[in-house]
């Protein structure tokens, strides 16, 4: 037996995917983030980090 899906139900499934693949694409982000704080804090703690004035620091977040 062969199901029928209307154009409507394919949008919006196509639409539930969408979003899910936009919060996907934010959670990469955030893990990347977070990989980065936590290697910048062991960087810290082991006594490897730089000092600058404030216009390289905010140059720095920047790339962040």
């Amino acid at each position: 037996m062969v199901e029928s899906i209307s154009l409507e139900q394919v949008y919006q499934k196509l639409e539930g995917i969408e979003l899910f693949m936009k919060k996907f694409e934010q959670l990469a982000e955030d893990m990347e983030f977070a990989r980065r704080t936590e290697e910048a804090i062991r960087r810290h703690e082991e006594g490897n980090f730089t000092e600058m004035d404030s216009k390289d620091f905010l140059k720095e977040l920047e790339k962040w």
